[in-house]
C-alpha cells in the first residue's frame, strides 16, 4: 500500500470514499456535486494536505488537512466565492436550513473556552468499507503527520463526536491524541476538539 498527494483527477474516488464512510453526516447530506466542489478546493488550495491511499491501484483512503486552522475556512470561502455564492443560492432556495448549519459551523470551537487555534487541522480522513481494520487509516494519518511536521506545523488538530463514538476516539487516543475539550455545534451536536504535538 502506498501514500501519495491527491491531485484533482481523485476528486471523485474521494467522493465516493466520503460518502460511503460518513453516510450520515451533515456534509454527506449536501449531494456528490457539492462533495466534488468542496474537495476539488481543498486540493486546489496551497494551506492544504490531501493525501490517497492507493493498494493495487485502487484508492482506498484520504486524507485532507491544512496547516493553518485559524480562518481557513474562510479563506477556502475566498478563493472560490463565485461558486460558493452559487451553491449557496442554490441551498438558499432548495435547502436553507443546510445553508444556516453550513455556515454556523464555519468555525468549530468552544464558546467557553479560549482557544488561539494555532495548529493544523485535520477535516477528513475516510477509509473504504472493504479496506477498513487493515491499518489503511492509521497509515494515512501517519504520513498527514510526518508531511505536516516537515513543512514546520508542531501542533495537529481534530474535531468528532461526543456520542456514540467509541472506536475512533479509541483510534484518535491510540495514535498519540489527548482532548483539547469539548464543545457543541448547531443546532446541538456534541463534540470533542483533540490535539497532538508533533515535535
Amino acid at each position: 500500500m502506498q501514500n501519495r498527494i491527491a491531485t484533482i483527477q481523485d476528486v471523485d474516488q474521494i467522493v465516493k470514499i466520503h460518502q460511503e464512510a460518513f453516510a450520515s453526516f451533515f456534509l454527506t447530506s449536501l449531494g456528490g456535486d457539492f462533495l466534488r466542489f468542496y474537495y476539488r478546493s481543498f486540493i486546489k488550495n496551497k494551506e492544504t494536505v490531501c493525501l490517497i491511499a492507493v493498494d493495487n491501484r485502487e484508492i482506498v483512503g484520504f486524507s485532507a488537512a491544512t496547516m493553518n486552522s485559524k480562518g481557513f475556512n474562510s479563506r477556502l470561502i475566498c478563493s472560490n466565492i463565485i461558486s460558493f455564492l452559487g451553491w449557496s443560492f442554490k441551498m438558499l432556495l432548495t435547502n436553507p436550513e443546510a445553508l444556516v448549519r453550513l455556515v454556523k459551523n464555519l468555525t468549530k470551537k468552544s464558546d467557553s473556552v479560549t482557544d488561539d487555534e494555532e495548529y493544523a487541522e485535520l477535516f477528513s480522513i475516510g477509509v473504504s468499507p472493504t479496506c477498513q481494520g487493515i491499518g489503511v487509516g492509521s497509515l494515512l494519518l501517519s504520513e498527514t503527520e510526518t508531511t505536516l511536521f516537515k513543512k514546520g506545523v508542531q501542533r495537529l488538530s481534530l474535531t468528532t463526536d461526543y456520542y456514540n463514538n467509541e472506536a475512533t476516539i479509541a483510534f484518535y487516543q491510540r495514535n498519540g491524541y489527548r482532548v483539547l475539550y469539548q464543545f457543541t455545534t448547531y443546532p446541538n451536536r456534541k463534540m470533542y476538539r483533540f490535539i497532538k504535538d508533533l515535535g
